[in-house]
């Protein structure tokens, strides 16, 4: 199952965004959570000042050699 969360503007009809999103033909359930929850994923760069930060940390990265290959990555996270 895939979660979407959906930003809706204050102001804008959620009895009828919520009544459309249900009619969508693969939607197994519609929630509405009314405070700020969801807002922001932690970790996550969403201004453009935070993108370009890690963009700029991820370039030194590269430069230092601080890197690891997708079989490093494996090695340091087996699945159970």
């Amino acid at each position: 199952m895939t979660t979407l969360i959906v930003s809706i503007e204050n102001g804008a009809n959620t009895k009828s965004i919520t009544a459309a999103m249900r009619q969508l033909k693969g939607v197994a359930k519609v929630k509405v959570q009314k405070d700020s929850t969801f807002e922001r994923i932690p970790g996550l760069a969403y201004t453009l000042e935070e993108r370009l930060k890690s963009i700029s940390n991820a370039e030194e990265n590269i430069r230092s050699g601080k890197l690891f290959s997708a079989n490093e990555v494996r090695a340091m996270f087996p699945k159970p």
